[in-house]
């Protein structure tokens, strides 16, 4: 509606007005600009000292104040301008008010966000590279004995120095990933064999147990090549058979199964079965999602990864009841007769 319509008011006011009240009819345009710029207080006293002018003028042409009337159509006409003015006044002041709060929010909303995801990155750094950086740290160990012999094992120790190097070259694939992840980079989607997969993720994940696991492989040979980015998913399975193997620590059957299968529409099904106690029902329903744990000293990063991981090949991840005790979870990838990678 705008200035229009105060102003129309203020026009129709003039007709009728002797030549003496016009003052008066000019202070409006004064009550109008201030209740429009300051609200209704300076706006009365815009109108108090109009009236204290006008009133004057006119004594001073010989003639008599506003009398009571007067007056009454003065204050009257004087209201009908400055109230609508004084509550555009308010209303403009509040949405001004609003949309400051609303931006500060909103700043504040970016940057609380922006430390969680730098805290979920913090967390999924260190859950992720303390697996690579153990093995490095006792294949490294390994080497030095074995450099100590009388004769020194040097064939040995340099297997276990490149095993060292492949460490190394994991730990950069991981920080890449994770990287890729913040960035929202490219998959490196190739055909890789599963089992040559699991067994290089059975030997850094179960590095410390196998001796004491009955491991238990049964990978389908006609559903082994999938489209995968191999770091990647190695990490998952590792994620898998660490957490599986912490759940047996103090079980007596520790049967430990690792297996794939076809599970049609162009996808393979792997699994890794545990016989431990199984999924804490208070944690079941929330398992894959981040800081989610029921380990005393668990991080409850590894499944929220592996699940960013596995949904960013195009699978799915979750987790069952084994029959047999424990738990069984489970995960879905493209095989590489199953058409294009998403």
């Amino acid at each position: 509606m705008g200035l229009g319509l105060p102003f129309a008011l203020a026009r129709l006011g003039l007709y009728g007005l002797e030549p003496g009240a016009l003052p008066f009819a000019l202070t409006w345009i004064g009550v109008l600009v201030a209740a429009w710029l300051g609200g209704l207080w300076p706006a009365i006293v815009v109108s108090l000292v109009g009236l204290a002018v006008g009133n004057h003028v006119l004594t001073s042409g010989g003639k008599p104040p506003l009398g009571a009337g007067g007056v009454a159509f003065y204050v009257a006409f004087t209201l009908v301008l400055a109230v609508p003015a004084d509550l555009y006044h308010r209303i403009a002041s509040r949405r001004r008010a609003d949309q400051r709060l609303l931006a500060d929010m909103s700043q504040r909303m970016h940057r609380m966000a922006r430390l969680n995801a730098m805290g979920e990155l913090a967390g999924t750094l260190a859950h992720e590279l303390n697996q690579p950086l153990t093995a490095i740290a006792g294949y490294a160990d390994t080497a030095r004995v074995l450099l100590r012999r009388d004769p020194p094992g040097v064939e040995q120790a340099t297997q276990m120095l490149e095993k060292v190097l492949r460490q190394v070259e994991r730990s950069r694939g991981i920080i890449s990933r994770v990287r890729g992840q913040v960035a929202g980079g490219d998959l490196d989607l190739r055909p890789q064999s599963l089992r040559a997969m699991f067994d290089e993720a059975a030997e850094i994940g179960l590095a410390r147990d196998r001796q004491h696991l009955d491991l238990q492989v049964e990978l389908d040979r006609g559903a082994d090549q999938v489209l995968a980015d191999r770091i990647q998913i190695e990490q998952v399975m590792v994620n898998l058979l660490r957490n599986a193997a912490e759940a047996m620590a103090e079980t007596r059957a520790r049967e430990l199964r690792i297996g794939s299968t076809p599970a049609g529409d162009g996808f393979v099904e792997c699994f890794v079965a545990d016989r431990g106690p199984g999924v804490s029902p208070e944690i079941s329903a929330r398992l894959f999602e981040p800081f989610a744990t029921d380990k005393a000293e668990g991080m409850g990063v590894g499944l929220a990864v592996s699940r960013t991981i596995v949904e960013g090949h195009g699978g799915r991840i979750w987790a069952e009841p084994n029959p047999g005790g424990g738990a069984v979870f489970r995960f879905t990838l493209r095989s590489q007769q199953g058409g294009a990678a998403p």
